[in-house]
């Protein structure tokens, strides 16, 4: 069996930030949805923090899964700047109901990177310190995706009592799924002139 490994990377969006789709830029909706797809089919968990143009992101897993998708990540054309702050063999891992957990840049955030000196979210200028204590953070931060399946799971009138996690991580993954293609097809009619 392979040992569980930790990595943290850092990196900023090489995208232009547009309007949030319920709290989410877009593009970033767009990396949720298929991360949460594969993550689960590869069995990594993790966390994506995304905030004044920077990603902040732990994954966690067997290595060679996280090592492969770490590679994956490295060619994405959405990313810039790619620093790998940190990578640890763990016993447990940290979000074990997360296939991939987000966390967007709040209010709460926003104090907390005030009470220590910094003006914005600018991971490239934290220490190895500032670093764990946003990871700690993260953990129990506040996911507005919750909001987003929850919406979707009363729609359907389903009560979320009766679905497991799984069932609610494929729910909230094809939602992510169809808002992203509509996005997507959208963009395109507009760029034709058709819309």
């Amino acid at each position: 069996m392979q040992k569980l490994v930790q990595i943290i990377y850092i990196s900023r969006s090489t995208f232009e930030s547009t309007d949030a789709v319920n709290k989410i830029e877009p593009n970033v909706v767009r990396i949720l949805a298929k991360s949460r797809i594969n993550n689960r089919k590869n069995g990594l968990v993790g966390v994506l923090y995304f905030g004044d143009s920077a990603f902040f992101q732990c994954l966690e897993g067997e290595e060679d899964a996280v090592n492969n998708l770490f590679a994956k990540i490295e060619k994405d054309p959405r990313h810039k700047d790619i620093k790998l702050i940190s990578k640890k063999y763990i016993t447990s891992v940290s979000f074990p109901d997360w296939a991939m957990k987000y966390a967007p840049l709040d209010e709460k955030m926003g104090k907390f990177l005030k009470e220590n000196g910094y003006q914005s979210f600018d991971p490239f200028l934290f220490t190895e310190e500032m670093t764990r204590k946003i990871l700690s953070l993260l953990i129990d931060a506040y996911d507005p995706t919750i909001e987003i399946e929850s919406g979707f799971v009363n729609q359907t009138q389903q009560p979320a009592s009766t679905l497991n996690m799984s069932k609610n991580i494929n729910v909230l993954a094809l939602f992510f799924s169809i808002i992203a293609f509509a996005m997507s097809a959208a963009a395109l009619l507009s760029a034709r002139g058709l819309i």
